[in-house]
């Protein structure tokens, strides 16, 4: 018998709640730390797809990286999204967890996942005043910045982050032809300070996503080559990280991973 308690306490392991920023909310939203846990539902974010998927599938818990509840609310209505798939999670006796950014800036999390794929080595944090923590630990800060084993033009480089997180396609600003092998990369939205970070690092490029019109000027001036390859895809990387967690950790648990595409799509 396995307690969200037992489960809570392994995820703040990897991803200690200590390392959020400010503003932002994670851990238990919603549940009884002393529940009985037998399924798990893993997503990148709470949608209505989700709730009902996790319902269907007689989940216990739902882990997602987007919390369910960012910002402050005042009234839980069947009328709000928000306030519907809480009340949807209560009814069903399900409980969810967040991690988000502890998750981001933690040792082997979402940052050093996305590297990895991306197939960088010799990856350190590339935001000073965030990469040691309480434990001296350098590899705990927002973003990430690391080599590719051989230098390759910035075309090359974008078709391997292409077929690497499976873009359907992907925006990018920079000459094409120039070679690429420092990487900086920040997971899900990088803006300006992401931008400014990147360029103090060396790096020949920086992947990201949720890049303006603004950003993308802001590097055009700097002389940094930026690729958006969007939200989703540099953070869905999460479900298959959270899958191999739980089958190590608790492998008496029964693991459901979300099916969810993007929000949006490019024609």
């Amino acid at each position: 018998m396995t307690r969200l308690s037992e489960i809570i306490e392994e995820l703040n392991g990897i991803a200690p709640p200590e390392l959020k920023e400010p503003w932002d909310n994670v851990g238990l939203m919603v549940g009884d730390a002393t529940q009985k846990i037998e399924r798990v539902f893993v997503c990148l974010d709470l949608t209505t797809e989700n709730v009902a998927a996790a319902i269907e599938a007689n989940a216990d818990l739902i882990v997602s990286h987007h919390p369910l509840i960012f910002k402050p609310i005042y009234s839980v209505t069947e009328s709000d999204p928000i306030g519907s798939m809480i009340r949807s999670v209560i009814k069903n006796n399900i409980s969810v967890f967040s991690m988000h950014t502890n998750f981001d800036k933690a040792e082997g999390g979402m940052n050093d996942l996305l590297a990895h794929q991306l197939g960088l080595e010799n990856i350190r944090s590339f935001t000073e005043e965030e990469c040691v923590d309480g434990n001296g630990n350098p590899f705990s800060g927002i973003g990430r910045v690391g080599m590719l084993e051989y230098p390759m033009s910035l075309e090359d480089f974008i078709h391997q982050t292409r077929e690497a997180l499976g873009c359907a396609a992907l925006k990018y600003s920079g000459d094409l032809s120039e070679p690429v092998q420092t990487v900086a990369l920040c997971s899900g939205s990088g803006g300006k300070e992401g931008i400014y970070s990147a360029f103090h690092s060396g790096a020949d490029a920086y992947v990201t996503a949720d890049l303006s019109h603004e950003h993308a000027r802001s590097a055009y001036e700097l002389g940094l080559n930026i690729i958006d390859a969007g939200h989703f895809e540099t953070e869905n990387l999460i479900c298959d990280f959270l899958a191999s967690f739980f089958a190590a950790r608790f492998p008496e648990l029964e693991v459901v991973t979300s099916e969810a595409t993007p929000f949006y799509s490019r024609i």
